[in-house]
């Protein structure tokens, strides 16, 4: 009588975790938001306003997402526009900088159930 070997799941990668989370973010933003916060033009992109590879403590919250456009969006990469950062410190306020000034620079380690928690919570969340 032959037996089965019993196999375990492979756990997804860290990496493919954020991937995920951060699709998943992008997804549900696009579903809620309509305008681009810059110039009103509808709405396409969720923007680290610190980026991604700067800050791991605030790569999932909301307050350092920027909701714009595509065009808008090339302003911070593809044709950097210096005055795009100060235009959205503006736009966003005081309280804003303070708290993305305070928060830039913590840390935090990659956690696979908080980024399984975040999946969750935008993959679930309706408008």
């Amino acid at each position: 009588m032959a037996t089965k070997k019993k196999t375990k799941k492979k756990l997804p990668t860290i990496g493919k975790l954020k991937s995920t989370a951060d699709r998943t973010v992008q997804d549900y933003f696009r579903r809620v938001k309509e305008k681009c916060e810059l110039c009103f033009h509808a709405y396409q992109v969720v923007h680290h306003f610190i980026p991604k590879s700067l800050s791991n403590y605030l790569r999932y919250d909301p307050m350092n997402f920027i909701y714009i456009c595509s065009k808008c969006h090339s302003k911070f990469h593809s044709f950097p526009d210096p005055m795009i950062g100060i235009r959205v410190e503006r736009i966003r306020g005081d309280k804003w900088v303070e708290y993305i000034e305070k928060h830039r620079y913590l840390l935090k380690k990659d956690n696979r159930a908080e980024l399984n928690g975040i999946i969750e919570k935008y993959r679930l969340s309706t408008v």
